[in-house]
């Protein structure tokens, strides 16, 4: 069985709309969130990205895998060891109180996945998801360097025909943010994969990172 995994960071309002699609086709997927950020509002080409206040919303993410994406989405690189321990254990203590559920994932805010932050991180947790890209469709070495296969929707429908038809294919990793379907209009690619999935569920399991190891 080859397996596929959505990691959807940062837990904008946009989520509603993604959540809604993976659970209209019963997907499973894994929401990396910042507990720090509550309400938090950011632009985009003008376009106000909000972020949820989980502690009202936390209803949306019901069935799906929580893992943290750090407290307040620093650079991680930039920032010294007990800031680092501090950004994703609090942030994971937070994400449990609100869920009531363990978290055991973090996928690293940015691309800061130097060896140092995955050995503090690792106290942690059971795994880490990196922002480095890896089109192998392979598993890393251990559970701390699982990488994406593909950050652009585009990319990820391009993709899916050689994972399916790569018979030594073993995981494909698709990293996105909701607000990305929004801004580019793409909310129906992102249903086009999933149909693409679902034609393909007697060798492909689509399942939150968690549930892979």
């Amino acid at each position: 069985m080859k397996y596929f995994v959505f990691s959807i960071d940062d837990g904008t309002v946009f989520d509603n709309e993604v959540v809604n699609l993976f659970n209209k086709y019963g997907i499973k997927a894994t929401f990396n969130l910042n507990s720090g950020l509550q309400d938090f509002v950011w632009y985009r080409d003008d376009v106000p990205i909000r972020r949820l206040n989980l502690y009202e919303c936390k209803s949306i993410y019901d069935g799906h895998e929580i893992a943290s994406h750090s407290l307040t989405h620093p650079y991680l690189d930039q920032c010294p060891d007990d800031i680092v321990r501090k950004e994703v254990g609090e942030d994971i203590y937070n994400l449990e109180n609100i869920f009531g559920k363990k978290v055991v994932g973090f996928a690293t805010p940015f691309h800061t996945s130097g060896e140092r932050e995955v050995a503090i991180v690792k106290e942690f947790v059971q795994y880490i998801r990196l922002s480095d890209i890896d089109e192998s469709f392979q598993y890393p070495n251990d559970n701390y360097h699982y990488k994406i296969t593909a950050m652009d929707i585009d990319r990820a429908l391009y993709l899916i025909d050689k994972f399916i038809k790569d018979d030594n294919a073993k995981i494909f990793i698709f990293a996105a943010h909701g607000y990305d379907f929004f801004l580019n209009n793409t909310f129906d690619k992102l249903e086009h994969l999933i149909k693409i999935l679902r034609r393909n569920k007697n060798t492909i399991s689509v399942l939150p990172l968690k549930d892979i190891f």
